[in-house]
């Protein structure tokens, strides 16, 4: 059944600039349209302006970082580790939480009735879950606190043999965790299944998919980017026959409703497939943010 929204306030939506357009599509409009289960955002980082929001948040705690830097005596670390974390939050709060793009979500989250569900990933990372039907909220629930197990699990009996992201984010490297997930996001299983087996093993997702579909491309063989189907999502393969069928499905769906959005998703799965190509270039320049620059040689040196 085919849900329409009246053009008045479809038209309010599409002009809404506090709202990305892949959000207004993927995450608000799929689950109200019965499409999707469930949709996720990362905020602040999939906001308009979401990268100032994260600079002003980092430069108010910058001078509490130093000063943590600097204390060796155990009892004064934890009392700033403390201290620095609650600024962290109430910087959320402050920065976040009160922008307008974080209090239109919501906004129109309530007037398609949809549910929210909130959850802490950092003290400065939140991120917000949609979707209309209860059972669904219950199991999104279970899968938050089976998470929180996870993580409280690997800090209190850390393993040095692990690496910083699997200490950091336990649950992408649990095969069951990972699939329920997957499945409720509505990714097809095949694609959840293969991603699960990746991380299980070790194997860089995003490397991966990367690779799967540069190689299409370098055989200048034709890529349908119906199968990139949602943004940071990777197919088992370029031409994964269930992703494909689901991303034809809700461009038609979506054209039903009213031809602009057809197009907006037609133009947005070019955008997913772009991403995808371009994920192992994006997380080395995150991680070269973290990385001390090397010493520079002395002149002298051979």
């Amino acid at each position: 059944m085919l849900i329409v929204l009246d053009t008045e306030t479809l038209d309010e939506l599409l002009a809404d600039e506090h709202i990305l357009n892949r959000v207004k599509l993927e995450c608000l409009l799929l689950p109200y349209m019965g499409l999707r289960p469930l949709s996720q955002i990362t905020v602040p980082a999939e906001f308009p302006g979401g990268l100032e929001m994260g600079q002003r948040i980092d430069r108010a705690i910058k001078p509490h970082m130093d000063r943590l830097q600097a204390i060796t005596e155990p009892r004064a670390k934890v009392q700033v580790i403390q201290e620095t974390r609650k600024l962290m939050e109430t910087q959320f709060e402050t920065v976040v939480e009160n922008s307008d793009p974080y209090k239109t979500y919501y906004s129109w989250s309530d007037r398609l009735g949809l549910k929210s569900e909130q959850a802490k990933v950092r003290p400065t990372v939140h991120e917000i879950f949609l979707f209309k039907d209860g059972r669904t909220g219950k199991e999104l629930k279970r899968l938050i606190k089976d998470r929180e197990k996870l993580r409280v699990k690997v800090q209190r009996r850390p393993d040095p043999q692990i690496g910083r992201i699997r200490f950091a984010y336990p649950e992408e490297f649990n095969v069951k965790w990972i699939t329920r997930m997957g499945r409720l996001l509505g990714y097809p299983d095949c694609c959840v299944k293969q991603y699960a087996q990746d991380r299980v093993k070790g194997v860089n997702v995003e490397t991966r998919a990367a690779t799967q579909l540069a190689e299409v491309l370098n055989e200048e063989k034709k890529v349908d980017v119906h199968a990139y189907i949602l943004g940071f999502f990777f197919p088992c393969r370029p031409d994964c026959p269930n992703s494909t069928e689901k991303g034809f499905r809700w461009q038609e769906e979506f054209s039903k409703m009213d031809e602009r959005l057809g197009e907006m998703y037609a133009e947005l799965l070019g955008v997913n497939a772009t991403m995808v190509l371009r994920q192992p270039e994006l997380i080395n320049r995150y991680i070269a943010q973290f990385q001390k620059p090397a010493p520079e040689k002395d002149g002298a040196d051979g």
